[in-house]
């Protein structure tokens, strides 16, 4: 991997999730005690979300269904889009180990 980029913890990454997952909540006027009772995930464990970014991710699917915000979600490891043949052709496959 690069390290020409900005890199972030897991940690910090796991806290903007969260971040934007209260700003969207906050954004439908929903209070914890709400989302808690829409998406089945306990309120306590909401308030732990937000507050450290830590969930489990049957957690945080259900969050992100209930804000209607799982799009994203479902394509995090998605293989790439090719534009053109070139591209596909150009790309070769990779296999085992590297």
């Amino acid at each position: 991997m690069a390290l020409t980029h900005i890199l972030y913890s897991p940690g910090e990454i796991a806290m903007q999730i969260a971040s934007n997952a209260k700003q969207l909540r906050l954004s439908k006027n929903l209070s914890r005690r709400t989302l808690a009772q829409k998406s089945g995930v306990p309120e306590s464990n909401i308030k732990r979300f937000e507050t450290t970014g830590k969930i489990s991710l049957d957690g945080l699917l259900l969050i992100a269904i209930c804000l209607e915000a799982e799009a994203p979600l479902m394509n995090l490891f998605a293989s790439p889009q090719w534009l053109t043949l070139q591209d596909l052709k150009n790309h070769g496959r990779a296999r085992g180990r590297q």
